[in-house]
């Protein structure tokens, strides 16, 4: 009898790949990463005592979100948010439905805007001195518990961190997020 299950489980594992269809990567990646208005989330990993008092080590800026004919960019979204310029692809198999490795560059200034963090206001920016090197995970709505689909990921290269009198910290890696708007 288990003979006859597992023969049984072999030939409909055999037959549940065929006749399917896999959809084409733009169409299966555009669902993954949302476009239009974001907010980007950089965060300095190493310690920094230097920033002035209630200055969180940490950006948040809008950007908005576009498709390239290699995978997206995420520009500053006005003046005001910076000059930042993040690019980006999908860099191998999606290992989890819904989701998919991402490699790109962040390069430019991004300038911290505090209606969105519920938090103190503070006033900061983050600078690249050259395009710094990213990777990280694009998720759909609902995966690893997220309301929105996102992106997270960690970076590494030359980024200095200065508050509104001049203090910084330059380090070389960080974290990067960019999610929907509140």
């Amino acid at each position: 009898m288990l003979r006859k299950n597992i023969l049984l489980l072999v030939t409909l594992g055999a037959f549940a790949g065929c006749g399917g269809s896999t959809p084409a990567a733009p169409e299966s990646t555009t669902r993954i990463v949302a476009t239009g208005p974001q907010v980007l989330r950089i965060t300095y990993q190493s310690p920094c005592t230097q920033l002035g008092q209630g200055v969180l080590p940490f950006v948040y800026t809008r950007v908005s979100v576009a498709t390239t004919s290699s995978g997206w960019v995420a520009t500053a979204a006005s003046a005001a948010a910076g000059d930042i310029d993040v690019r980006f692809g999908q860099s191998g198999q999606s290992v989890i439905s819904g989701s998919m490795p991402v490699t790109g560059t962040i390069a430019g200034t991004a300038i911290h805007m505090p209606e969105l963090f519920p938090g103190p206001a503070w006033t900061a920016r983050a600078s690249f001195g050259a395009p710094a090197s990213l990777s990280g995970l694009a998720f759909v709505a609902g995966m690893f518990g997220a309301t929105a689909a996102g992106i997270d990921g960690v970076g590494t290269g030359s980024l200095t961190l200065t508050d509104a009198t001049g203090n910084s910290c330059t380090g070389t890696t960080f974290s990067w997020s960019i999610f929907p708007p509140p």
